[in-house]
């Protein structure tokens, strides 16, 4: 396996690409083997993130050759990057839905081979493959496709061994593990962030089968592929729809204030129950109005850059149908001034904040420039790159500002002299002498690279350890702000509701070329399914157009917004109550180690 330098280097970057979320909780390190051929299926909804994700989780440490694509290839020195951590380039096609059904040519068979030998190279090794079977990343409401590579792969390289063992020598057993990468709000900084390695998938009684039909079997594959693809439905979030999927956050986030008051390991389990709630409830009169309900703040949330923990933390009653008065609202300003600017938590980390401010700005600016505006997975990985390297470049000018400073004063003199005259420092003066040979150019070079490292590990730890409280009092304070220009503002600059009905759901993201639909007859007009059996149905998430209606000052839409808070609570305290009469308890009270909230 050798030791792959540059893939360690590259995880290393990895560990500091994943401060970009607050907490990364990871869960089944039990089911992943210490050694032996894996294959790692995983959901791809977040770009290079997700690949540093599994570099940085997977138990063990092991190092990962994963299979990207081939277009990363063409630049010389990313083509040695890759290279030389183990990536396997694999040749896509774009129509490829459309052309699955052709036989296939030369050229491409002679592109599955290398793929597999290079893949068979590394396993045989005893090496993980990190595999994508979905083919692209993008932002979906469900897991949309699940292609057949990785089952491909996995049954091929059984068959291959079989052909390649001597006698006697027992074949190493592969094992795929599937893997759910979910987020609470993917590119959001500060957001959380839960990885699930599932259980290890059985091959055995596939392999024989496919083995037996000399590897022309083509239902062995798909059927593989399907068990693949159950698994990681199971380890993620999945939603018939959009309006499901938001609806679902929405009541999720209303019911305990803040889905941060959900542990991470019970996000994926309680949000899945709630999207299910609103899936298999259709004959609850409240369900409808509910579920609009609850789209329409969603919304209005979405399009004033608010989130529901801000608005209650600095408004915590939502069902006072009285809006607050101007007075109200400006105390609630000067107040969380006060809390955000003023407080010890703050002027603590203030240094690190003014350190860190160009890179925020260069954070913002190539998701601004470089991030494809609606395409929500490719946002976080432009801010945590960029912002690392902001973040990285002020390490390096603070440490080598306070290093000129201290080799240009007499501190390290007198640090000196205190060496050799105290007498606990005994210990030091073989090494203090042994540095005198040393030529003073050396000692300054080495002496500025420890300070630059020595900044790099207090000022890291000491930003990530206040700015997550930090923020969110700086996202209250904007919220505050908002509210308050919304109250100021004449009435007659509030949107009509002619108006107001182009927000009220929020935009859809474009369709991925590179998601297809299933073009295999015996999947036409079927639905998928979500964790309980509920259907959902394919062509919900694919026949939609991107529209994005311009936006407008959050000032116009803040009163409608109030109102929108009022009857979402009210219409899911509603739909809560029936469907706790229609089957005998109340849903919340299946996860009593989530905190208990306040509004039921």
């Amino acid at each position: 396996m050798g030791l792959r330098l540059v893939y360690r280097t590259l995880r290393k970057f990895s560990d500091w690409a994943l401060m970009f979320y607050s907490e990364v909780h990871v869960d089944g390190i039990e089911n992943v083997p210490q050694d032996g051929p894996l294959i790692v299926v995983a959901c791809h909804h977040n770009e290079l993130l997700d690949i540093a994700t599994l570099a940085v989780t997977i138990p063990h440490r092991r190092p990962l050759c994963f299979w990207a694509k081939s277009s990363l290839f063409k630049n010389p020195l990313a083509r040695a990057i890759l290279l030389s951590s183990g990536a396997i380039p694999v040749h896509r096609n774009p129509d490829g839905a459309a052309k699955a059904a052709a036989p296939e040519n030369n050229g491409s068979s002679s592109l599955r081979e290398t793929l597999f030998a290079e893949t068979f190279r590394a396993l045989d090794s005893g090496d993980v493959i990190g595999v994508f079977p979905e083919g692209t990343s993008y932002t979906m409401p469900q897991i949309i496709q699940v292609k057949e590579g990785a089952a491909l792969a996995a049954l091929e390289y059984i068959r291959w061994q079989r052909h390649n063992t001597g006698n006697g020598t027992r074949p190493k057993d592969l094992v795929i593990i599937p893997v759910g990468i979910v987020h609470t709000d993917k590119s959001q900084y500060q957001s959380r962030m839960c990885v699930r390695w599932g259980a290890p998938i059985n091959i055995a009684t596939a392999a024989e089968e496919y083995i037996a039909g000399g590897g022309s079997d083509r239902s062995v594959v798909r059927a593989l592929t399907d068990t693949i693809e159950k698994r990681m439905v199971q380890l993620t979030i999945n939603a018939p729809d959009w309006d499901t999927l938001h609806a679902a956050r929405m009541a999720r986030d209303i019911i305990w204030d803040d889905e941060q008051n959900i542990p991470a390991r019970q996000i994926v389990i309680v949000t899945q129950f709630l999207i299910d709630m609103f899936t298999n409830s259709s004959d609850i009169p409240s369900q409808r109005s509910a579920k609009r309900a609850l789209l329409k703040y969603y919304s209005l949330l979405y399009y004033t850059s608010i989130s529901h923990p801000s608005l209650t933390a600095i408004l915590p009653d939502p069902l006072n149908f009285e809006p607050p008065t101007i007075g109200q609202a400006v105390m609630s300003v000067v107040r969380q001034i006060a809390i955000t600017l003023l407080h010890p938590r703050f002027l603590v980390f203030f240094p690190p904040f003014v350190l860190h401010v160009p890179a925020y700005i260069l954070a913002a600016s190539a998701n601004r420039f470089l991030a494809t505006a609606h395409e929500e997975e490719t946002h976080a990985q432009f801010k945590a790159i960029f912002g690392g390297i902001g973040a990285g470049t002020m390490y390096a000018l603070a440490g080598r500002a306070i290093a000129r400073f201290l080799l240009s004063s007499k501190i390290l003199g007198k640090l000196k002299e205190m060496a050799h005259t105290t007498a606990k420092f005994d210990i030091l003066l073989p090494l203090s002498h042994s540095m005198t040979s040393i030529p003073s150019s050396i000692k300054s070079s080495l002496a500025v690279a420890s300070l630059i490292c020595g900044t790099v590990v207090l000022m890291s730890k000491w930003h990530n350890l206040l700015i997550h409280s930090n923020l969110t009092q700086m996202r209250r304070l904007i919220t505050s702000w908002k509210v308050v220009t919304g109250l100021l503002s004449p009435t007659s600059t509030d949107l009509t509701p002619e108006e107001l009905m182009l927000y009220e759901t929020p935009p859809r993201p474009p369709i991925n070329p590179y998601v297809k639909h299933r073009q295999n007859p015996e999947h036409i007009g079927q639905a998928s399914h979500t964790h309980n059996g509920s259907v959902r149905d394919e062509n919900a998430v694919h026949d939609i157009d991107y529209a994005c209606p311009a936006t407008p000052s959050s000032s116009r839409i803040i009163r409608p917004l109030l109102e929108a808070r009022i009857e979402a609570t009210t219409s899911l305290q509603d739909f809560l109550a029936d469907w706790e009469s229609q089957h005998g308890f109340n849903p919340v009270e299946l996860y009593p180690d989530v905190l208990t909230p306040s509004h039921q």
